[in-house]
């Protein structure tokens, strides 16, 4: 059984639906669903009931009138942790906030790109492409790009937060006299906050930060989110990780080696790319949304809920590193030819169609790492389901290799893509996974900001590249080679604690810490 049918869905649903009052009585229930139930490490491809709960209770801790069966009506039942998103979902208190988070609504400011779009185009790159990824070289590929800077600096960036990079930036302010622009997501922290408050006041007119509003009502619906740097009118540095310390952490383990340098941070992706004319495309994009955003200056302002912290086990953050290689994987400016094709992808722009068709493309493997996948079956990501059901049918064919890498903590997403059409077998889990990025062929590699869910593949402002190059696509391969051998691990081996949503000003149960969802989610 490779899909859980419309048939089996109905009959079992028919069954909670009658036996509901005993389903919620079995300590903390949130509610439960059909679906394909998870035995002793392995999903099975069998109609059950899956039961959520708030928090899974070992045995010893129940009372045997408390056990839930292990059948109804000769079903199979099985109890199941509730990550996050299930949490807000089944919990009536939170029902606002996840219709927030994740239902689109018709724009009342719809989304108009530039005339022509011209940023659904290919480019011809002859200078080679500086690749990295972090943890282990993110910031100090960033420090230099940034020392780079000789006359103007244009920023669009979901979360600044790193002290140490807006010391840099004041560093090179003050040295060259850079005029910086930077475009910035709503959802600012305190952290963000004070560093605004501070570049502004040490930099005065040579700074100008604009905060797009985001909303279901405005142009992106929940997040302003790429990762983008325009130096000099003329190079680039475009990633999938912010300007946080998770994303670029303060570390050198190359130049000043240090043990446990791989939990410091999160796996990115990172390129630095030469050429103007792209260059100056990515400016006028982000001049665009400044333009836009300070026009809307007058409307009033829509609040987004707050989104909770969560308590997140110790093992989520720290499990993977300790199978970490030794050698941090250094720099490389690539270029396997005289020049590589490169095709720029904004969302809500070019990228849906542009990256469905790439994948479509695929003639031999396809290795994708994301911090999540989440499938949805919401009309108003037809477009999203139809690329994740081509991609599924991929997984089941012999004469093609497909590896997909997600954040810990996956299990009921990895779950819920195999009763719609995934094979199990083709997933693994590893902490501390912010990437967005795929290699295709092993010829082609995207590198980008677009998170897989609706918002993010369809609506939310992303930036991505397609690079056409071999041997940067290698060089990616190489360390997404690396994590599938060493650090990732297959999906449903443990059954220790989960990720819960943290009551506001409560302190961590043992062996957890408090984290915000955006740092924990991989945002």
């Amino acid at each position: 059984m490779r899909k859980l049918s419309q048939v089996d869905r109905h009959r079992v649903q028919a069954v909670i639906d009658r036996n509901r009052e005993l389903l919620l009585s079995i300590p903390n229930a949130l509610g439960a669903e059909p679906g394909f139930p998870i035995v002793q490490g392995k999903l099975l491809r069998e109609p059950a009931i899956i039961l959520y709960v708030a928090s899974k209770l070992p045995r010893a801790r129940l009372l045997p009138e408390d056990f839930a069966p292990n059948e109804v009506e000769g079903v199979r039942l099985d109890v199941m942790q509730a990550d996050p998103w299930k949490q807000i979902e089944l919990n009536p208190g939170l029902r606002a906030l996840q219709q927030e988070i994740e239902t689109a609504a018709a724009a009342v400011i719809p989304y108009e790109g530039l005339p022509d779009d011209p940023i659904d185009a290919s480019f011809e790159i002859s200078k080679p492409i500086l690749c990295a990824v972090g943890p282990d070289q993110g910031w100090t590929v960033l420090r230099d790009f940034l020392g780079g800077t000789r006359n103007t600096l244009n920023v669009a960036m979901y979360d600044f937060s790193a002290d140490y990079i807006s010391n840099t930036l004041i560093e090179v302010v003050r040295a060259n006299d850079v005029k910086v622009e930077l475009t910035l997501d709503d959802g600012i922290k305190d952290t963000e906050r004070d560093i605004q408050e501070r570049l502004e006041q040490k930099l005065g007119d040579l700074y100008d930060a604009e905060v797009i509003r985001c909303a279901k009502s405005r142009r992106y619906p929940s997040a302003y989110h790429p990762k983008v740097a325009v130096q000099d009118h003329k190079r680039f540095w475009l990633s999938s990780g912010n300007w946080s310390p998770n994303s670029q952490p303060n570390i050198d383990p190359i130049g000043h080696p240090a043990g446990g340098w791989f939990s410091k941070g999160n796996r990115e992706w990172h390129v630095v790319v030469e050429d103007a004319a792209l260059a100056r495309l990515f400016e006028r994009y982000i001049a665009h949304d400044k333009k836009e955003s300070e026009s809307d200056a007058a409307l009033a302002a829509e609040e987004r809920p707050a989104v909770p912290d969560l308590f997140v086990p110790l093992g989520d953050l720290l499990g993977d590193a300790a199978l970490a290689a030794a050698d941090p994987v250094a720099p490389e400016k690539i270029l396997s030819g005289q020049s590589a094709r490169v095709r720029p992808l904004l969302s809500p722009d070019n990228y849906a169609q542009r990256i469905s068709e790439w994948i479509r493309g695929a003639q031999k493997s396809l290795d994708l790492q994301y911090s999540y996948i989440n499938y949805s079956e919401r009309a108003e990501d037809e477009d999203f389901k139809a690329l994740l059901d081509d991609i599924g049918k991929l997984s089941w064919k012999d004469d093609f290799t497909l590896r997909i890498i997600v954040g810990s903590g996956a299990d009921d997403a990895i779950r819920l893509l195999a009763q719609n059409g995934f094979n199990e077998a083709v997933f693994k889990v590893q902490s501390k996974i912010h990437n967005k990025g795929i290699v295709r062929d092993g010829t082609e590699v995207l590198v980008s900001s677009q998170n897989w869910s609706g918002d993010g593949f369809l609506r939310n402002r992303d930036a991505g590249l397609i690079i056409e190059d071999r041997d940067v696509a290698q060089y990616f391969a190489g360390v997404f080679d690396e994590d599938w051998k060493t650090r990732a691990r297959p999906p449903f081996e443990t059954a220790g604690p989960a990720a819960v949503i943290a009551p506001d000003n409560a302190p961590p149960p043992a062996g957890m810490v408090r984290m915000s969802w955006s740092d924990y989610f991989g945002d």
